[in-house]
């Protein structure tokens, strides 16, 4: 009898052995996606070729049950009438529904001959027999029994042919039904799947990478004319165009002055001189012109008309010819001074000179190059801000695109390594 000594030492050793071994009988099989189809038809191959065999043998007897019906539908096709004696129309009638029967019989034979043992093409075969046998119940089987009253051996021959096949088939249904062959014709049909969405991911993530580059690229060319506008923002130019948009304003605000003081005047003479152009038709056009547009008026008025028409209308209102009440009155007679001849050509001066220092403000700023500079900022903002919106757009619809997709692979994923250990009890691991 032996004893073993378990020392501390031993008992660890013992522990490593077991926990190695425990980690190999965990870790999973790691199967490339590529050959991840082609490894699921390898381990299913004791599975399939119990299958195929069964197959291959109601194929052959399928196989001699058609060559029977295709001598049978022969016969028929070239038997004589039982009794040819019968009128014209209903030979015509019977001759009818013998071509139609025997089309149907032979588009579907037609179909079986086809030399195909895949798992889909084979449940095919199950479906078109019953699409036959549903056409036959639906209108055909009218066919079958007319075709009997004429020809009932030859008839009778092909409905065996067609029972024969409806038990196969039935056997053919049993075998590929099998939940075993039915669940790898799944997982290999989910492995297809995934290869194709690993490929659509790929254009996915390139179109993304893409728009996000695009992206990048838009801002970057925003901040590089943002910094342009900045950097000519402190130019001499720039501080020039400034200085001369100030002094154009404080010039305009000089003018602006001294022509309210003119639109102000032809305010509060506004009701006199209306009522003055009722008394004086010879000035009434002028008059109108005055006071619709004041300033343009008067620097047109080459001949100074206005001060004849003022001072006749002061004269009148003295007078009390032109009806209006004592307080408007005094203050009308008040801005007929104002208006003097002097004040309005001193005025008419002062305008000329302001549009032509304007003017040449105006140049000066153009030749600057500032404002045609700024529209081209802007243009160049515009054209980016547009581009980046579209981007946006693109760039967010792209995201989820990728999101969805990798998602719907992790899940196909996830689903096929369940079928698998399901399956074959075997764990494994796809990896791409």
């Amino acid at each position: 009898m032996y004893v073993v000594l378990k020392t501390p030492k031993m008992l660890e050793f013992l522990k490593k052995i077991f926990k190695s071994e425990e980690r190999e009988v965990k870790k999973a099989a790691e199967i490339k996606l590529q050959y991840l189809e082609e490894w699921i038809g390898e381990q299913a191959k004791p599975l399939t070729e119990d299958i195929q065999y069964k197959i291959e043998e109601i194929f052959m007897r399928v196989s001699e049950e058609l060559q029977r019906a295709r001598f049978n539908l022969e016969v028929l096709e070239n038997a004589k009438l039982q009794n040819p004696n019968i009128p014209f129309k209903a030979k015509q009638y019977m001759e009818g529904n013998r071509k139609a029967y025997i089309r149907a019989i032979n588009s579907f034979l037609g179909h079986m001959e086809i030399n195909n043992k895949d798992y889909f093409y084979l449940m095919d075969f199950c479906k078109l027999f019953d699409e036959l046998i549903d056409d036959l119940n639906k209108g055909t089987l009218r066919s079958y029994t007319i075709l009997q009253e004429f020809f009932a051996n030859e008839t009778g021959k092909i409905a065996e042919n067609l029972k024969n096949f409806y038990e196969l088939f039935n056997e053919l249904r049993s075998v590929l039904n099998s939940e075993k062959i039915v669940a790898v014709n799944n997982a290999r049909q989910k492995a297809k799947s995934l290869s194709g969405k690993t490929r659509q991911k790929i254009n996915f993530d390139v179109d993304f990478k893409n728009s996000e580059a695009s992206l990048k690229l838009a801002d970057e060319e925003k901040n590089s004319v943002m910094a342009e506008i900045t950097a000519f923002s402190k130019s001499d130019a720039h501080n020039n165009f400034l200085d001369l948009t100030e002094e154009k304003k404080n010039k305009e605000r000089a003018f602006y002055e001294s022509q309210s003081q003119i639109l102000q005047g032809f305010s509060v003479l506004e009701r006199p001189l209306r009522k003055y152009s009722h008394v004086a038709f010879e000035h009434e056009e002028i008059v109108l012109d005055y006071l619709k547009q004041p300033i343009e008026t008067l620097v047109n008025d080459k001949e100074m008309r206005i001060v004849e028409v003022l001072k006749s209308m002061e004269k009148l209102l003295n007078e009390n010819q032109v009806q209006v009440d004592e307080k408007k009155k005094e203050k009308s007679l008040e801005e007929i001074r104002k208006l003097s001849k002097e004040f309005l050509e001193q005025f008419t001066k002062k305008y000329y000179s302001f549009k032509s220092e304007i003017e040449e403000i105006d140049n000066k700023i153009k030749a600057t190059g500032v404002p045609e500079k700024f529209r081209e900022f802007n243009k160049q903002l515009e054209d980016i801000n547009l581009r980046i919106e579209k981007n946006n757009l693109e760039f967010e619809k792209l995201k989820n695109d990728v999101a969805r997709i990798n998602n719907s692979i992790e899940s196909l994923k996830s689903e096929i390594e369940s079928d698998v250990k399901e399956i074959f009890g075997e764990e494994v691991r796809i990896i791409f």
